[in-house]
């Protein structure tokens, strides 16, 4: 799960900024953790009890450190944090290359630009790609998550349907389903068979999924309102 951390000491833009980024994950299909932070004491005594953030969002103007003490300091702990810094100003232009940002962002934020820069930061977290790993005849196989579009599970055989080819192994899909709750990509169990990255979702109907290659998936009577939940939850963030 990536962790996204928003700094900045006005709460009401807190807020807003927190809301957009949830939007954009939701339509993206990628788990998060976003954590809100009203000053950069704050969000490094969180770094130094629960690790590193993935992506950070920070205001450069804040009482106390402004972003690019804060960066530095974060900097000083963790190389690979994704830093991204909204602005009014530019005349800390310098001071903020210092700290390798990954973008600058102008104040009021725009979401369709944060979200574009926010899609560019998870290609870059996944190029570290993720893996699902498995065992066949006593062979350990790796196949990057974000490439399984599906798992079908037929009786104690579990297959994966990838972008490029299928591959099968033995394992129950509710093992896999936990597994993966902890992964960036986003995985919606839709029946006792099918468990769908939600990255390739072309159209929710009543009783089924249809992905974007065209497989229609069964939704089954017991997964419903979950599917529903999730549905509704894309469609209040749009």
């Amino acid at each position: 799960m990536i962790r996204i951390g928003i700094c900045d000491d006005f709460r009401e833009v807190l807020q807003v900024h927190k809301k957009m980024t949830a939007r954009i994950m939701q339509r993206i299909g990628i788990n998060a953790e976003i954590r809100c932070f009203l000053s950069g004491e704050e969000l490094l005594c969180e770094i130094d009890q629960k690790g590193s953030m993935d992506i950070l969002l920070m205001d450069m103007e804040m009482q106390g450190m402004n972003g690019v003490e804060t960066a530095r300091k974060i900097r000083d702990r963790d190389y690979s944090v994704i830093l991204i810094f909204i602005s009014l100003y530019d005349q800390y232009c310098k001071e903020m290359i210092s700290v390798q940002p990954f973008a600058f962002i102008d104040k009021p934020v725009e979401e369709d630009q944060l979200e574009h820069i926010l899609k560019k930061a998870i290609e870059v977290e996944n190029v570290r790609d993720e893996v699902f790993q498995y065992t066949y005849k006593k062979v350990m196989h790796k196949v990057p998550i974000r490439e399984i579009r599906y798992f079908e599970s037929r009786k104690r055989e579990v297959i994966i349907h990838g972008a490029e080819e299928n591959c099968s192994f033995y394992r129950k899909l509710d093992e896999i389903e936990q597994e993966l709750t902890t992964s960036n990509i986003k995985f919606i169990r839709v029946s006792k068979s099918y468990l769908i990255n939600a990255r390739y979702i072309k159209e929710f109907r009543y009783d089924k999924i249809i992905m974007n290659d065209g497989a229609a998936l069964n939704i089954g009577p017991k997964y419903r309102s979950g599917v529903k939940e999730y549905y509704m939850e894309i469609m209040r963030k749009c």
